[in-house]
């Protein structure tokens, strides 16, 4: 596995974050001066926490064979009081009708299986180079 991504920049302030395996294109909003074609990568981000968390849901109640049909997860976000960082995420997770009691608790451990959350809680370090 190749753990690299390349960014190719391409017109206005589009950007493609490139891999062997797939190609995420990225744009930013009108009011940045991009033409809003595709998510941010703010909104990158969030959606990997929030699909990410969602994938050990679904993996926790496809393993014991749970009702998926009105599974749901919402992640919201606050932002700290000068605007510009986030300060805090909740996950709410919606369930089916009649889930089962016994595994509430555990499904909301499996939302914390998320490597992308784990990274957060103890965040890498980052070195940057001119090459």
């Amino acid at each position: 596995m190749n753990n690299e991504i390349k960014i190719e920049f391409g017109p206005g302030q589009k950007l493609s974050a490139v891999s062997d395996d797939y190609c995420i294109d990225v744009d930013m909003p009108v009011s940045e001066g991009g033409e809003g074609s595709a998510p941010e990568p703010t909104h990158l981000f969030l959606a990997s926490l929030a699909t990410c968390a969602a994938h050990y849901a679904r993996k926790f109640c496809e393993a014991r064979s749970l009702p998926m049909e009105g599974l749901g997860l919402k992640v919201r976000y606050q932002y700290n009081e000068e605007g510009n960082q986030i300060a805090k995420f909740t996950y709410e997770l919606s369930i089916p009708d009649g889930f089962p009691e016994k595994y509430k608790a555990a499904l909301l451990r499996a939302l914390d299986l998320c490597p992308i959350k784990k990274l957060l809680m103890s965040p890498p370090a980052f070195q940057l180079e001119i090459v």
